[in-house]
């Protein structure tokens, strides 16, 4: 059987790339789509990289969409919010060293739901494996040539993780996963099947909650304030507003985002943010306020009730409720264990893999010291991801 032809490049015929995705059903989720490489393109600056492979007659039976980055792209984000002194300090240095220095220093790829086989080529497992194996190997191909230090943050999609082939390309792995709602099933079924105790809390509250699109960035401020008091609580860093404002802008014209916003007696106590496409319906960020909180108010229960109906009767498959990181679950991680047991009450667990593998050793020590010396290191969760 002739090899499959692969071919990169780094623009793509909008239509051609997103029609494909739209055959691959539930595969064909946002993250491979034109949409988001040019939401981080324009707004996170990285480079994103089409892969697309060809049988023998010229159609394309599989799809990759990879970014080319660097380690200090994303504390950029993470920690842009901060208003100290140190803050502006730390942003401004991570700009100069990220455009002088460290942009060929350490840079890596990465991509979440992919690869994506289109769906004719499914059927044959053999001819699935084939394309997959082809996708992997041009990428990690290209990542050599470029002498990019490292394939980071690959992530599969969420039915098709071909853990013995990336095994087989001396790729690492670590138990990651992701929580999906089927929305399939008619609504009652849906109901009948989350955990008691969450539809004891809607249903104790649900006549007292008006809910509320979010139509501009007024509304959108409303949601930043409650996720500005989750996160106090939690004692975490919160990205700023302006994360959240440049995905709205960019993702608000293609209809491709919502948000909620829940009332309760004119106070507003929570918010969500939901990105969608094709099949797959994804929540994005979820706050609630300290006033709900403190009067035992469990409104990130209530919407996300409100969002699988909402997502049932505009005809998604899936409800993904973003990630579940096992591997920390496994190590007694407690916090970790409480988001996985609170999204659990919904859905359905479906585990994949977290793979890396170091591409180009060269000078490997030298830049370990300098990506320790300034911090570079990802943090677990990036902006740049849902989970």
């Amino acid at each position: 059987m002739k090899e499959n032809l692969v071919v990169a490049s780094e623009r793509v015929s909008e239509k051609r790339w997103n029609d494909a995705l739209r055959s691959a059903d539930i595969d064909g989720t946002l993250f491979q789509s034109t949409f988001w490489a040019e939401y981080i393109r324009k707004v996170h600056g990285d480079h994103p990289i089409y892969l697309f492979s060809m049988d023998e007659k010229g159609n394309v039976n599989g799809q990759l969409l990879a970014f080319q980055s660097c380690y200090g792209n994303f504390p950029i984000f993470n920690y842009g919010g901060s208003t100290t002194p140190l803050g502006v300090f730390k942003r401004k240095l991570y700009k100069i060293a990220l455009k002088k220095v460290f942009e060929k220093m350490l840079s890596f790829i990465y991509w979440q739901n992919g690869p994506v086989i289109l769906k004719d080529s499914l059927e044959n497992p053999y001819t699935c494996d084939e394309i997959y194996c082809s996708l992997i190997e041009k990428i990690l191909s290209i990542s050599e040539e470029r002498k990019i230090y490292a394939i980071r943050l690959a992530r599969p999609s969420y039915f098709m993780d071909h853990a013995e082939l990336m095994d087989s390309y001396g790729f690492k792995k670590r138990k990651m996963g992701t929580v999906l709602v089927d929305l399939r099933r008619p609504v009652k079924s849906i109901w009948k099947s989350i955990k008691r105790s969450a539809r004891r809390n809607i249903t104790k509250i649900e006549g007292n909650i008006i809910y509320d699109e979010v139509k501009s960035l007024k509304d959108l401020q409303i949601f930043y304030n409650l996720l500005v008091q989750l996160t106090k609580r939690l004692k975490i860093k919160v990205y700023p507003f302006h994360h959240y404002e440049s995905l709205w802008n960019f993702f608000s014209p293609l209809e491709k985002i919502i948000a909620f916003t829940a009332f309760f007696k004119d106070k507003p106590i929570g918010a969500n943010i939901v990105l969608m496409h094709n099949s797959m319906v994804h929540e994005y960020m979820y706050a609630d306020s300290d006033f709900a909180r403190s009067n035992r108010i469990y409104v990130n229960d209530a919407l996300k009730w409100h969002t699988i109906k909402w997502a049932h009767d505009r005809g998604f498959k899936y409800l993904d409720l973003s990630g579940t990181f096992f591997y920390k679950i496994e190590t007694g991680n407690k916090k970790a264990r409480n988001i996985y047991h609170f999204k659990s009450k919904f859905g359905e667990a479906i585990e994949f893999n977290d793979y890396w593998k170091v591409t180009d050793r060269s000078i490997l020590r030298l830049r370990l010291k300098g990506a320790k010396m300034l911090n570079l290191f990802l943090p677990e969760g990036s902006g740049y991801f849902t989970y």
